[in-house]
C-alpha cells in the first residue's frame, strides 16, 4: 500500500510540476514592458521575426542569460529559468528603452485556483523560520507544512492577519509543501528545509 501511495504521489508531483514553454515574438517596435510571470522550471523562447536582435539579461537580473551574436529572422533563443525572482532583459542593439521586458519567476506548484491571489513566503530554503505575507482576501484560513508522503507536520490557523511566522527548525532536511487554505480556495508551494 505504501509503495502504491508513493508511486501515485510521485506521479502526481511530476504532473503538477510539468514544464511550460512560453513563446515571445521578438521584433523591432515591440516596445518595452514585454513581461511574463512564469513558474520555476519554465522556459521562455524568443523568436526573431525581424533580424538584428539579441536577448540579454540586465544588471540586477536573478539569472544571467544572453543569446550572443545577432541572429537572423526566424532564429530562436530559449532559456529555462531555475531561480525565483525578477529577470529584466533587453535587446542590446536597440536598448532597454525601446526593446525590453521582465521575466518574473515564481515558486509555485501550479495547484492554485485562478481567483486566489498568491501568498508569499521567505526565505526559501530556510533552516529556522519561514515568514509569510498573505493577500488581503485571506481573512481566515490555515497554513500547513506537508511532507512528500502527504503527512501534515505543522499546521497553524490564520485569523485576520496578513503575516505569519512558522518555526521549521525541527524539520529534517528535505523538500516539503506549504499549503494555504482559506474558504474554498487552496494553494500549495514547494519549500526546501536546509
Amino acid at each position: 500500500m505504501k509503495t502504491r501511495l508513493l508511486i501515485i504521489l510521485c506521479f502526481g508531483i511530476l504532473n503538477i510540476n510539468a514544464q511550460t514553454t512560453y513563446d515571445l515574438n521578438w521584433f523591432t517596435g515591440i516596445g518595452s514592458n514585454v513581461d511574463l510571470t512564469i513558474d520555476i522550471g519554465d522556459t521562455v523562447k524568443w523568436t526573431w521575426t525581424s533580424s538584428n536582435h539579441t536577448v540579454t539579461s540586465l544588471p540586477g537580473s536573478v539569472e544571467t542569460f544572453d543569446s550572443g551574436q545577432l541572429l537572423p529572422s526566424g532564429s530562436t533563443y530559449s532559456y529555462t529559468f531555475t531561480l525565483e525572482g525578477a529577470n529584466p532583459y533587453y535587446c542590446a542593439i536597440h536598448g532597454a528603452s525601446s526593446m525590453s521586458g521582465t521575466i518574473t519567476v515564481q515558486n509555485s506548484l501550479g495547484i492554485e485556483n485562478v481567483t486566489f491571489n498568491n501568498f508569499k513566503f521567505f526565505p526559501n530554503p530556510s533552516n529556522s523560520f519561514i515568514h509569510f505575507i498573505f493577500p488581503q482576501d485571506i481573512i481566515e484560513g490555515n497554513v500547513s507544512i506537508i511532507d512528500i508522503l502527504g503527512k501534515k507536520l505543522i499546521s497553524k490557523s490564520l485569523n485576520d492577519k496578513n503575516s505569519l511566522e512558522l518555526d521549521v527548525s525541527n524539520l529534517n532536511q528535505g523538500i516539503y509543501f506549504i499549503n494555504v487554505k482559506s474558504g474554498t480556495f487552496s494553494q500549495s508551494k514547494q519549500f526546501v528545509k536546509n
